[in-house]
């Protein structure tokens, strides 16, 4: 809901969502589907940082539900990669790059994680197996974030690219601290 509310409010400029081309609306979807996946990855990084810093209620839900904010992500995100690759077969002259590969290995680190986000593949792979796992996993990811949102503030500008990596700087400075 929040998604869709952005994307009548803050439509960039020249794409018009009441168009009825695709490359508009795909775009907006590419975009706005980036922003709710990094919303449910700060929460899911964040969560076990918050904790130990203040116990209370909000930081005691976001721990317990950390795996659904996980999935949460990974729901966007994978909404995110349909809406960009469907932008992208529309676009005269694109080819597959290096950068393409580097973002696939980005989703694949992504799949992993999400195919083990149960009760199962915590067993399967023990406690400490699955640690490893999920904690480089997300570490990945988070720097994923932070070198798009860096290259977009610095390419395009946009003070929302700033936020975002004021915030990822915060928050891996938090947890580095806790540790």
């Amino acid at each position: 809901v929040l998604v869709i509310l952005a994307t009548y409010l803050v439509a960039p400029v020249g794409i018009s969502h009441g168009s009825t081309e695709p490359e508009g609306f795909l775009l907006l979807w590419t975009r706005y589907s980036a922003h709710l996946a990094f919303f449910f990855l700060i929460l899911a990084f964040s969560a076990s940082t918050l904790k130990r810093q203040s116990r209370n209620a909000v930081t005691t839900y976001l721990m317990h539900h950390r795996r659904q904010l996980g999935l949460g992500f990974a729901t966007a995100h994978f909404a995110h990669l349909t809406a960009l690759s469907l932008f992208l077969s529309q676009l005269e002259g694109f080819a597959m790059d290096a950068s393409t590969a580097v973002a696939g290995f980005g989703y694949a680190v992504l799949i992993a994680l999400t195919l083990t986000s149960n009760n199962w593949s915590v067993r399967r792979l023990g406690i400490m197996g699955w640690r490893r796992l999920h904690t480089a996993g997300i570490n990945i990811l988070m720097l994923y974030f932070f070198v798009a949102f860096s290259a977009t503030l610095l390419t395009r500008g946009g003070a929302i690219y700033g936020i975002y990596v004021a915030i990822i700087i915060v928050a891996v400075t938090a947890k580095i601290r806790v540790k």
